[in-house]
């Protein structure tokens, strides 16, 4: 009697269901890894272009066509202006002008999630325990 086998055993699709398992097992924490450095590194460039933006502003006054920053929180009118999306921040503080230095705190629901942070030009201190309100006026 010749039998015509089709289909798969149910060993097989087991062992294919494992081994899918373990890929994902693998893949998954990296992937969020992935998500969670990419927020931060918009978090980084945005909070960067709002120094840029400030220093340009900076230069205007000294020629005589802007108001100089001064040490103080933006409001979401000066954000816009700097090309960020006030919605993706609860506090943006200036805290030193020379060099110019932010406190940034987001919230989670930003683009960026939960993030805080002193920044300058060059360097990002992302410290938990900071609390941009000591600065806050």
């Amino acid at each position: 009697m010749i039998r015509n086998k089709k289909g798969f055993t149910l060993v097989e699709l087991l062992a294919v269901i494992v081994i899918l398992a373990i890929i994902l097992a693998i893949a998954v924490p990296g992937i969020s890894n992935m998500i969670d450095n990419s927020k931060k590194s918009a978090f980084e460039a945005d909070a960067k272009m709002i120094i840029t933006g400030l220093e340009y502003q900076n230069l205007e006054a000294s020629l005589g066509q802007a108001t100089a920053v001064t040490i103080k929180d933006l409001n979401a009118d000066e954000l816009k202006k700097l090309g960020a999306n006030p919605a993706n921040y609860e506090i943006v503080s200036v805290v030193a002008l020379s060099p110019m230095k932010l406190c940034i705190e987001t919230s989670s629901n930003s683009k960026f999630g939960t993030q805080k942070a002193l920044i300058t030009k060059a360097t990002v201190d992302h410290n938990a325990s900071l609390n941009c309100e000591t600065y806050s006026e």
